[in-house]
């Protein structure tokens, strides 16, 4: 199963928007390792996942310094709860002979990215609105 980052969870900032959907390949990329069998791939390839949920908390974090964001120390340390969590799904990766411990794993790493995106990154977005980093989105559902 893939995942997709949806438009309405999109921050609008070219730099996070574009680090979500690394993280969104490299959950894929579980995926696609899962469906082929490959379960002894997984652990590499969350560490990828790790290293780039890593580099971009670290990244975000810069930017929201700079930008002098007031609710910072709470980011960070949510970030640092969701690298905790991250290395304890690890674990479930690490039984390379059952399907359902690694289905587990990407499960956790999913549920990981959507904590990030609308737990703690969309409490930002009107800040980035304010310093003009961003364009206030509306976001319009229309029934088909």
């Amino acid at each position: 199963m893939k995942i997709e980052l949806l438009e309405t969870f999109l921050t609008g900032h070219p730099v996070i928007d574009a680090e979500h959907r690394n993280i969104v390949d490299s959950i894929n990329d579980v995926s696609e390792a899962i469906l082929a069998g490959e379960y002894d791939r997984c652990p590499k390839l969350l560490d990828n996942f790790l290293q780039i949920c890593t580099d971009h908390f670290h990244s975000e974090e810069k930017l929201l310094a700079d930008l002098g964001y007031p609710g910072l120390t709470d980011h960070s340390a949510f970030h640092k709860e969701l690298i905790l969590k991250a290395k304890s799904v690890k674990v479930l990766c690490m039984d390379r002979t059952r399907p359902d411990s690694i289905q587990r794993c990407f499960d956790e790493m999913a549920t990981l990215l959507i904590e990030d995106v609308v737990k703690g990154d969309l409490q930002f977005v009107s800040f980035l609105v304010e310093k003009g980093e961003v364009e206030q989105r509306i976001h319009i559902h229309t029934p088909t």
